[in-house]
């Protein structure tokens, strides 16, 4: 399937998974239709399993946008501590599309759990609560990170959401990495699982392989020990002064102390001209992508210029890294965008593409990772080997049935959907727009959610007469409600007033009282348990926004 095949899909709102091999511009699409979404006003959650591949897209991890972390189930009692999450209840109203990429390293039980937050959150118990889902990732790759006694990867396609959420397989077949006809055949030889006598053959040739006069490999490492001692061996023979870089950042602390962690330029990047370096940010304009190598030329307090592999010199200005949601920026990072080259991990070169390539893979320790290393070379004579083992060439037997299956289903939709009418296409487009809310090839005047929810307030309805109104929870008109109030004290809120009975107010107030005691604020989840679970969050916010409104006057 081409990508102007799949972007078509994709219009339509259906649930989606993205897959192909390596090199087939899996990102490159999702971006685009993530860019699509964004020009439509379409709300999308833009996320992926791992914070590198995150910052990719421009988003966070599912982890962190959800709100589930790194628990490996959700009670009853977790589910609701976080639908007492104010932020949470912002992001989910308004979320109509989630991304989800690299979802090859992320277990079945947390994509469960995506499905069971989305329920719980958007009120509707259909697969992730309604809103369109699209996976993105290669399962011939790196697989989840497994827990002690885990015999196997427990990947997302054994999900059972993943099989309620009926989701149309788009295999891309298209190759923009490798322009190597030999080099492919090894690759799809590993990756089909055959041929492995034949793909170690070829590769055998590469073991020790000089590199070509002029041209600068990466060294890849499967373990970051190893890489951090070549970069800082490699670093130190340079005689030359050394600059640092510090980043910057602002926004949401926790957001940046994501961003930091998740981001490949370094806090604190060390330069000396001759330095070894890789960009790992795209930037076709000032011709760089995540990947190109270069040498430091230049350095001084304000910047650096490389001259990458191919004999072009770029000037190097800082790049920023961001979370952006409905079109504001939460946190963003600045640094040059760049890091050490002399090594990186095999790890976390998923998704680059290099020139160059020295890799060890004789302490490959997961199936697919030599796939994934050997992957990120777009020809033969960029690679040179240093060892290999057989754990390097091998692939998931699992995987390679369940991909076989991918393809055929990937077949069917795109006979299936070529056989659909032009105009059917556009007006399923359209629907799926309208449907969302998206607003395609139309000038409109935005007013502010909070504003359309202050005018019903005036108008003194109640607050189910709101929800119904706005299409909304009772909740989120109640997160509306509270943020009104606290930037207006002189709105009225005496036509709710009777949604919370006398005798529930005075012991929820009292069991907020008690809390500020203890904590100094007015956090739901405290006083929730504080009370025994016997009042619902809706009853809670009711009861915080009167307490709030009498401490005004």
């Amino acid at each position: 399937m081409t990508q102007n095949e799949a972007l078509e899909i994709l219009k339509t709102g259906r649930n989606c998974y993205i897959t192909g091999p390596a090199g087939s511009g899996k990102t490159h699409l999702l971006n685009k239709y993530i860019e699509y979404l964004k020009k439509n006003e379409v709300s999308v959650g833009v996320t992926a399993s791992t914070g590198i591949a995150a910052t990719h897209l421009g988003g966070v991890t599912i982890h962190s946008w959800t709100g589930m972390g790194i628990r490996d189930f959700l009670s009853k009692e977790i589910l609701e501590d976080l639908e007492g999450k104010q932020y949470l209840w912002k992001r989910m109203e308004k979320a109509s599309v989630l991304v989800i990429d690299e979802i090859s390293m992320l277990h079945h039980f947390r994509l469960d759990m995506v499905d069971m937050i989305l329920r719980a959150f958007k009120r509707n118990d259909v697969p992730f609560g309604g809103i369109q889902v699209v996976l993105c990732g290669d399962f011939f790759q790196l697989p989840p990170i497994r827990g002690r006694g885990e015999e196997e990867p427990f990947f997302a396609y054994r999900a059972k959401s993943w099989q309620e959420g009926n989701f149309t397989t788009l295999y891309l077949g298209e190759q923009y990495r490798q322009d190597d006809d030999i080099f492919l055949k090894v690759l799809n030889a590993i990756r089909a699982g055959r041929g492995k006598t034949e793909a170690r053959k070829h590769l055998e040739e590469r073991l020790k392989a000089p590199r070509k006069e002029g041209v600068i490999q990466t060294m890849l490492y499967t373990h970051n020990v190893d890489v951090d001692r070549e970069n800082e061996k490699e670093l130190s023979k340079i005689g030359d002064r050394c600059f640092e870089y510090k980043m910057s950042a602002s926004g949401n602390p926790y957001l940046v102390a994501t961003l930091k962690k998740s981001c490949l330029a370094p806090e604190i990047l060390k330069l000396k001209v001759g330095a070894r370096v890789m960009f790992v940010k795209n930037n076709f304009d000032a011709g760089y992508v995540n990947g190109t190598l270069g040498t430091v030329t230049s350095a001084s307090a304000y910047g650096a210029t490389v001259e990458t592999a191919l004999g072009h010199r770029i000037s190097v200005e800082k790049a920023s890294w961001m979370v952006e949601e409905d079109g504001r920026i939460k946190a963003e990072v600045e640094q040059l965008p760049l890091r050490l080259a002399w090594a990186i991990t095999v790890h976390k070169s998923q998704g680059m593409t290099m020139d160059a390539v020295k890799t060890d893979l004789s302490k490959s320790f997961e199936k697919g990772m030599g796939y994934v290393a050997l992957s990120r070379v777009r020809s033969f004579l960029g690679l040179t080997l240093l060892g290999l083992n057989e754990v390097a060439l091998e692939i998931n037997e699992e995987v390679l049935a369940v991909d076989g299956e991918f393809f055929k289903s990937s077949a069917r939709a795109a006979y299936e959907f070529g056989e659909i009418g032009e105009k059917e296409k556009i007006l399923a487009q359209r629907e799926f727009l309208g449907k969302v809310g998206g607003r395609a090839n139309k000038k409109t005047i935005k007013v502010s959610t909070f504003d359309e929810t202050k005018k019903l307030l005036l108008e003194k309805m109640s607050l189910g007469e709101m929800a119904e109104r706005r299409g909304f929870t009772k909740e989120t008109i109640i997160s509306h409600i509270e943020k009104i109030s606290s930037e207006d004290f002189s709105v009225d809120v005496s036509c709710i007033r009777n949604e919370l009975p006398k005798e529930k107010l005075l012991k929820i107030t009292s069991a907020f009282e008690r809390s500020f005691e203890k904590t100094g604020g007015y956090n739901l989840a405290p006083v929730k348990a504080m009370l025994g679970g016997k009042f619902s969050y809706l009853d809670i916010r009711l009861a915080r926004l009167f307490l709030k409104k009498a401490q005004t006057f």
